[in-house]
């Protein structure tokens, strides 16, 4: 059917040509642009989300900007969704909790260790870390 048995489109996402069939599902490389919109953050690895239900970022064309429950973050990144880095976060905003500052803290810790951005079978945001998936979001609808 084309999807491999980890539910991640498989394939060659890395294909000179910039595309490549997958069964019947043409693929396309995707770019920066492809993440472009707004995304609630679902799960991030060793980071309890628990009252964070509004976690979310923004891509728009190589910089991101987020918001969490006290503060905001914006950096940019490059060169290509493959091979990622991220430029220090600018972080502004408030003060929570302790516990909620923590968290806060953690979440912002994993972006800067992302270095891969895909999106799987299911059209959710998996962000990945020296190859193992760590970050986990679904494009916001409005």
């Amino acid at each position: 059917m084309g999807f491999g048995g980890s539910g991640f489109i498989s394939g060659s996402f890395a294909s000179d040509k910039g595309n490549g069939p997958i069964g019947d599902i043409p693929m396309t490389l995707p770019t920066v642009e492809t993440f472009d919109g707004a995304w609630i953050v679902e799960k991030v690895t060793g980071v309890d989300l628990t009252g964070f239900d509004a976690l979310r970022f923004d891509f728009d064309a190589g910089t991101l900007y987020g918001s969490a429950p006290c503060r905001s973050f914006k950096t940019s990144f490059g060169p290509d969704v493959q091979n990622l880095m991220f430029a220090p976060l600018q972080i502004g905003g408030g003060l929570c909790d302790e516990q909620t500052m923590i968290t806060e803290r953690k979440f912002l810790q994993r972006i800067g260790l992302v270095n891969r951005l895909e999106i799987d079978a299911d059209n959710q945001l998996v962000m990945y870390a020296s190859d193992e998936p760590m970050l986990w979001a679904t494009r916001l609808t409005e």
